[in-house]
């Protein structure tokens, strides 16, 4: 019986965190953000320096501050790794809806 090897998921990081996408058709580069948010909220801690390896503080500081939902845990990781505060980050800052026009 033959058995084909799994795709190769971008830098060799761990199949789990790309279980609702073909690993093989990502591209480091255009997919940064999907990529450095699994790695954040669910890789490993060599997961972690591969990645920060790859896209370097500048790149990783850019993609954790703009993304709209990062879990406490994340948000925690990221202020410690690169010296930020909450304030810096979307997710705790931006409202997910406009008030309501109604008032109670």
């Amino acid at each position: 019986m033959i058995t084909a090897d799994p795709p190769a998921t971008p830098l060799g990081l761990f199949r789990g965190l790309f279980w609702d996408v073909d690993p093989a058709k990502l591209d480091v580069d255009k997919h940064a953000p999907l990529i450095i948010s699994r790695v954040v909220e669910r890789g490993t801690l060599a997961d972690w320096h591969t990645v920060r390896r790859h896209y370097g503080d500048a790149r990783m500081i850019q993609v954790v501050t703009g993304l709209r939902d990062l879990s406490p845990q994340g948000v925690s990781l990221c202020c410690a790794a690169f010296d930020l505060k909450r304030e810096d980050f979307r997710c705790c800052t931006a409202r997910p809806f406009p008030p309501a026009p109604w008032i109670y």
